[in-house]
């Protein structure tokens, strides 16, 4: 892929958290850090691991990009009190370690906990004449304020830590050269907040490389009475998917739904019982390629939250590269992703979702050419190194 001439940059990246939970750091992260190494820039990725104690104070290099993990503060107390202190020392390691790279660019991932704290340091830093001033860039990838994660129960954050954190979450869209968001929901927060709207970006989330390997891989026609379900449970209520099957399989009762994924609280669990429904639970990726090969379509039932219309679903490109038709609710980003190469119904239109899953069961050519529709938008259009091109543009924002 040919790309405009630009001169190379030094960038800092700073992650949310460590990279051995499957999350923003390494979903997200990382692998736009490779991308921009591609293109020529050097690239660092400062990453506080208050989550991956066993990565503290490790560094080491990953396709061009400099990975280093800050020194972890001493101690492990106990109580709000205790961790926000150490929060607090950790996000100026951050701070510190990413200054003192004396980066030209600082892209910032979530503006709360560690991240979100070196950033601010970073943008009030910009006041003092011994400072350098690089151009910061803020991401957010999902909404945190309220309905958001904060007041997810499953969070179990304390008042204080709600409070704080949706403190930083305004404050960081608000205060920076520039932003990137994973969806036009977000964008417009930023605005709300107060970011001028020609600095924010929408930077969707890539294909990973576990997406890229099923992208390569051949795909059968799957089951002709099978759908799937593969989710978190984030944003998806057991309750609609059992209601939704059965008004399914009122029409179609050879019909199956098989769940993949496990909930943070089990939500998977309240499905087991469910006629027509198998509950996989959570898979090994080496499993996961033959398990989507048997099965016609997938469905994406998001309830109409304010999380769900912030976030941009790596799972739901994962699909799209598998080859299977997505039939979803319009809510967020999901119109946006699929575009002609799924079936979207207006949100909570349960309906309507039952019909366009009994459409693709009954017509497995439509189903076929949706699927190989899908590839073909993930290829074109989630691929990182095109993707780099957005966070590119935000870098322009330098003051």
């Amino acid at each position: 892929m040919a790309h405009a001439a630009r001169p190379p940059l030094r960038i800092a990246l700073v992650a949310p958290f460590g990279l051995r939970a499957k999350g923003t750091a390494r979903a997200r992260c990382l692998p736009l850090g490779k991308a921009l190494a591609r293109r020529g820039h050097t690239v660092a990725l400062f990453i506080p691991p208050y989550d991956s104690p066993a990565d503290d104070g490790r560094r080491w290099a990953e396709d061009g990009v400099a990975v280093i993990n800050v020194a972890l503060p001493p101690g492990a107390g106990q109580g709000d009190l205790a961790q926000a202190v150490r929060q607090a020392w950790l996000g100026w390691r951050t701070y510190r370690a990413a200054a003192g790279w004396r980066p030209q660019v600082v892209h910032a991932f979530k503006p709360k906990g560690p991240s979100g704290l070196a950033a601010a340091l970073l943008w009030l830093a910009r006041a003092m004449p011994w400072a350098g001033r690089p151009c910061l860039v803020v991401d957010s990838d999902d909404w945190e304020g309220p309905g958001g994660w904060n007041d997810d129960p499953r969070a179990a954050y304390s008042v204080p830590q709600r409070r704080f954190f949706a403190w930083q979450e305004r404050y960081g869209l608000a205060h920076a050269n520039a932003w990137t968001v994973a969806s036009a929901c977000l964008a417009d927060r930023a605005a709300l907040f107060g970011a001028p709207p020609a600095r924010v970006h929408v930077l969707h989330n890539g294909l990973s490389d576990f997406g890229r390997a099923l992208l390569a891989a051949a795909r059968g026609q799957g089951d002709d009475m099978a759908a799937l379900l593969y989710t978190r449970f984030a944003g998806v209520r057991p309750a609609e998917v059992a209601a939704l099957w059965a008004e399914v399989r009122a029409a179609l009762p050879e019909a199956r739904l098989t769940v993949v994924g496990q909930g943070v609280g089990g939500e998977e669990q309240a499905l087991r019982d469910a006629p027509g429904i198998a509950v996989a639970g959570w898979r090994e990726p080496a499993e996961l390629p033959a398990l989507f090969a048997r099965h016609r379509l997938a469905i994406a039932p998001w309830a109409d939250t304010p999380a769900n219309r912030a976030r941009h679903s790596a799972k739901v490109l994962e699909l799209m590269a598998a080859g299977l038709p997505v039939a979803a609710y319009g809510v967020g980003e999901l119109p946006a992703t699929l575009g002609e190469a799924g079936v979207v119904v207006a949100p909570g239109d349960r309906a309507a979702l039952a019909g366009a899953i009994i459409g693709l069961l009954r017509d497995p050519a439509r189903a076929a050419e949706l699927g190989a529709a899908a590839r073909t938008r993930v290829a074109a259009c989630f691929d990182w190194d095109a993707l780099a091109e957005v966070a590119l543009r935000a870098y322009g924002h330098a003051e």
